[in-house]
């Protein structure tokens, strides 16, 4: 087993669309694991078409659903197989499927996989060391389960968007136009679900997590420093905190550092700081500014400096897609043991995994597999 796969051997089954869910499934996928991505043709991931909106109608869709490079950044190192999970003979698969099955992930509202009848104590019968983690935007027992959520509502109702002021007057300037919620929740999800199938591993009982993105994002939205000194001032503790105004400094050699400075520094002396850092090359400010408790990181201005690729080579992964052909997207940004995550194959065209999972694992029949190769033929019919 490569260094760089070190969930090799443990199998998901992805019930996600979209950014939270799908962006689990993928760190899962690059750490190895054998992530099974289960769509339909009527309700595939909506990221398909993310990016490519104003194709419709120039391409055909079973074209136009395949060509979102955004898609194909999110999903790849894994298997696509597609499933009607409101048709009983396809849940029965998934349940099979899960026979095997050490993670199921799925970001639906509360409540739709027991619906669906594929809920925790379905999926448990069919194998009692499986874990779910339903990835919910605000939780099976809030007041708010039922309703639907979007990125910028839970960063919003998180309090993270008070926070945008104007650091002058401090009135709000405006909601962010990057949602940080899908990323922080998918990253919140990863340690709760590998922690929790190696605890199935070592007992043989799965386990239920559920997740509320919501409470995720609450808890990086909380940032009150004087609630923080108030608390280390209770334990006796010293809390020299970074002031909520930050200084950028042009230096010597025409760089620029961000500056975050203490708490308890005087004006005066912040005031002589700059002054003396102003007339300093980069490297030589720094030093000053950090000996003096400040934190300081470099501003980034050149173009050619900006944007995946800028700071490390291999940053950006070449590919062929089946449809689009040769494209870059973003790697995986860790290393293990000095190998990056390699890139095992493109992101699955919809249902290309079919023969595998439904024909390899499940056992079914051609005729089997050739019903749904119909039904998207049928759906397609008509397109242009």
């Amino acid at each position: 087993m490569s260094a760089a796969l070190p969930l090799n051997g443990v199998r998901v089954i992805e019930l996600c669309w979209v950014w939270s869910g799908p962006l689990l499934g993928q760190l899962l996928a690059d750490l190895g694991a054998e992530v099974i991505k289960v769509e339909w043709f009527k309700r595939y991931d909506l990221y398909r078409t993310r990016g490519v909106e104003r194709m419709a109608g120039r391409y055909p869709e079973f074209i136009r659903r395949e060509m979102s490079q955004s898609f194909h950044g999110l999903n790849r190192n894994k298997i696509g197989v597609t499933l009607d999970l409101k048709v009983g003979k396809h849940r029965d698969a998934l349940l099979e499927l899960a026979r095997d099955t050490d993670l199921v992930i799925e970001n639906f509202t509360s409540g739709t996989m027991d619906r669906l009848g594929i809920g925790y104590e379905a999926l448990a019968k069919s194998n009692p060391g499986i874990v779910l983690l339903s990835l919910s935007g605000f939780g099976a027992t809030s007041r708010l389960s039922d309703m639907r959520a979007y990125g910028l509502v839970l960063s919003a109702m998180s309090g993270l968007e008070a926070n945008i002021v104007d650091p002058d007057t401090h009135e709000f300037v405006g909601s962010p136009t990057f949602v940080t919620s899908d990323p922080n929740a998918a990253t919140y999800g990863l340690f709760a679900c590998i922690g929790t199938i190696l605890q199935a591993r070592q007992t043989g009982q799965g386990a239920y997590i559920e997740l509320s993105q919501l409470e995720a994002m609450a808890h990086s939205a909380t940032d009150n420093d004087a609630e923080l000194a108030a608390l280390a001032a209770s334990l006796g503790l010293e809390a020299d905190l970074e002031s909520d105004e930050p200084s950028v400094i042009s230096t010597r050699d025409r760089q620029y550092l961000c500056v975050a400075w203490p708490e308890s520094l005087p004006e005066a002396e912040k005031n002589s700081l700059v002054e003396k850092a102003s007339a300093l090359d980069l490297g030589d400010a720094r030093d000053v500014l950090e000996k003096e408790g400040a934190r300081c990181v470099r501003v980034i201005e050149e173009p050619a400096e900006v944007g995946a690729g800028s700071a490390l080579e291999g940053t950006l992964v070449s590919t062929i897609h089946p449809i689009t052909g040769p494209e870059e997207i973003v790697a995986a940004p860790w290393w293990i043991d000095g190998q990056r995550a390699p890139l095992r194959k493109t992101a699955p065209t919809l249902g290309e995994g079919n023969d595998y999972v439904l024909g390899q694992l499940l056992g079914w029949s051609p005729e089997d597999r050739e019903e749904l190769v119909a039904s998207d033929m049928e759906r397609r019919h008509g397109s242009k």
